[in-house]
């Protein structure tokens, strides 16, 4: 199977969680300026058809934001197709998931390092969790 790009996986979700909501493309230009992202409806035609190749952090955080979903399902599918990671890196988006949640290192990850950068408050909660609080 082909591994799926990112920002097309972007574009596919964007084009299906926007049509959930009843939105136009005019719409959803609209939510997003109001969040501070100016786009318009030629932005999103754009991205949803393919002629945007790229999305910046601050854009996704928006999308995610308006189109009312979780950051990692915006751009990693919600099925099992192996996902790009880097350009030469290909994962299947399980993997991806667990990385992206911060509940695993990929494969060849130093794990010692990946499991240490965390947020205190994420240790607490794991934590709790351990012990059925």
């Amino acid at each position: 199977m082909t591994p799926e790009d990112p920002v097309r996986v972007v574009a596919r979700r964007v084009r299906e969680l926007r049509r959930r909501k009843g939105w136009t493309a005019a719409q959803l230009g609209e939510a997003l300026t109001a969040q501070g992202v100016p786009w318009d409806r030629f932005t999103v035609s754009n991205l949803e058809n393919g002629k945007r190749q790229n999305v910046t952090l601050t854009e996704l955080l928006a999308l995610a934001t308006v189109l009312d979903v979780a950051l990692v399902h915006l751009f990693v599918p919600l099925n099992d197709n192996p996902v790009k990671v880097t350009p030469n890196r290909t994962e299947d988006a399980d993997t991806v998931r667990a990385w992206v949640r911060g509940q695993e290192p990929l494969p060849g990850m130093d794990e010692r390092i990946f499991m240490t950068e965390v947020a205190i408050a994420d240790l607490i909660s794991a934590r709790r969790a351990s012990r059925g609080e």
